[in-house]
């Protein structure tokens, strides 16, 4: 069939197509909701874009301190390594004084 009639008011259109002998289809759109329609499609697209690289991204990486039985032995081992290079020094001195 395929005839139609069209109609605009400010910013509102309808459309009416007979379809078939019995059936019409009725299309209305309005210009403001349109524009709202794909701002809002726009802005969504952008927030799952931004979503989908946030989960791309690796993880952030989990520094840990030491522990206090860990600082324990890290300052241990400093001091132990101080003491034998002095005993080592005073050795060295005292042999050649």
């Amino acid at each position: 069939m395929g005839t139609g009639f069209s109609s605009r008011s400010g910013q509102a259109t309808v459309n009416i197509t007979r379809i078939s002998e019995d059936s019409l289809e009725v299309t209305a759109t309005c210009d403001s909701l349109a524009r709202q329609v794909l701002i809002l499609t726009e802005e969504n697209t952008r927030i799952r874009d931004e979503l989908m690289e946030e989960k791309k991204k690796p993880p952030p990486e989990v520094v840990r301190e030491p522990t206090g039985l860990q600082w324990f032995q890290i300052w241990m081992g400093r001091i132990s390594l101080l003491y034998l290079a002095f005993r080592l020094l005073k050795r060295r001195f005292t042999k050649i004084l």
